[in-house]
């Protein structure tokens, strides 16, 4: 792996498979570097997981333009657009507009300047996006951070409750609907609209509900306080926090259901969800996005799991929305990578 711009290191870091190069470096420095170590072991493909914003505050990666295109040299390149642009948003403020329209202009520059034979995108937002500008691109799902255990001890589960503050006897879990956010939460989340379906059809069902934080909430903390204090007398809400990976899945093996706050639209682009279907948690989104009519991306075996929290929700509950067997996605990413490269690389 070569990193161009990381702002965590002075100078560089090389070690036998990577090389890390500081935003502090001048330009044509990373350049010689980076030419210097790639000729160590000459790859056929070069894989650019693109970001903006990873080379410019405002995503404007005019350097990085200018620069990418001879690291590359002839070698054949795939570019995954884990972000594009800005400013298309309805309603998005005219100083968002002005960088989308520069930052697409990059974009274009930078399709022609190294024409990859393969691009991908990880959720509908980008590939509604990059269709209209008529740049074609192809699906490819990301995968998750939190291996699935196998064999998770239910007892352990309900110990790492305890210790979190819900008493939860185990004879009583099946009275239960256990939720869960993974990670952060962002402000758009309305924990009215996104929850009352579920307390309204776990009160016809006889059920108790409770509600987990895992994972790192960062600066969205002030938002759980802020959520948390709702329907506190229908809902215990418990902050479990950050948690090796086995205990982390753990707990995402012990949840029924997932939260989240990513909108419908950027679903695909989510670790967080790709760590929750991949222990089989079915997800409840409620934030639209800004992208019409955006269809539902994500990958195939995980697709029946995600659901909106519309007026269908509270009678799929009452029906029964079940957990899946866990399944990893790494095997089925890498796979689907490689045959998208030799596809493409054999139409050139």
């Amino acid at each position: 792996t070569l990193g161009l711009h990381d702002p965590h290191i002075e100078g560089k870091v090389e070690k036998k498979e990577s090389l890390r190069l500081s935003q502090t470096l001048p330009w044509e420095r990373r350049l010689e570097l980076s030419k210097s170590w790639l000729k160590h072991f000459d790859p056929d493909w070069i894989s650019l997981q693109f970001v903006p914003y990873a080379f410019h505050p405002r995503g404007l990666f005019q350097d990085f333009l200018n620069v990418f295109p001879r690291i590359l040299e002839s070698r054949k390149l795939q570019i995954m657009f884990h972000e594009i642009w800005i400013g298309e948003f309805p309603g998005s403020p005219w100083l968002q507009k002005a960088c989308g329209l520069l930052q697409k202009r990059y974009v274009r520059k930078l399709l022609k300047k190294t024409m990859p034979l393969v691009i991908n995108h990880s959720c509908a937002g980008a590939e509604v996006r990059l269709k209209k500008a008529g740049m074609q691109s192809e699906h490819l799902p990301i995968f998750g951070n939190i291996p699935p255990i196998e064999k998770p001890n239910p007892t352990r589960f309900h110990d790492l409750l305890s210790r979190a503050g819900l008493r939860l006897p185990m004879a009583e879990r099946s009275d239960w609907w256990i939720l869960g956010f993974f990670g952060s939460i962002h402000e758009d989340w309305e924990v009215e609209l996104s929850v009352t379906p579920i307390l309204e059809a776990a009160k016809q069902g006889g059920k108790k509900v409770a509600v987990l934080s895992l994972g790192r909430l960062g600066e969205t903390k002030r938002k759980w306080d802020q959520i948390s204090a709702y329907r506190k007398e229908e809902v215990n809400w418990v902050r479990v926090g950050e948690l090796d990976s086995a205990e982390m899945s753990l707990c995402l093996h012990g949840l029924d259901y997932g939260l989240t706050s990513t909108p419908w639209d950027l679903v695909g682009k989510s670790g967080a969800i790709a760590a929750l279907v991949e222990h089989g948690v079915p997800i409840f989104v409620s934030v639209e996005g800004g992208t019409k009519n955006a269809p539902l991306v994500i990958g195939e075996p995980y697709r029946h799991l995600i659901h909106r929290t519309d007026d269908s929700l509270y009678e799929k509950l009452l029906s029964g929305l079940l957990k899946t067997p866990s399944r990893e996605s790494l095997s089925m990413v890498t796979d689907l990578f490689l045959q998208q490269l030799a596809e493409h690389e054999k139409a050139a």
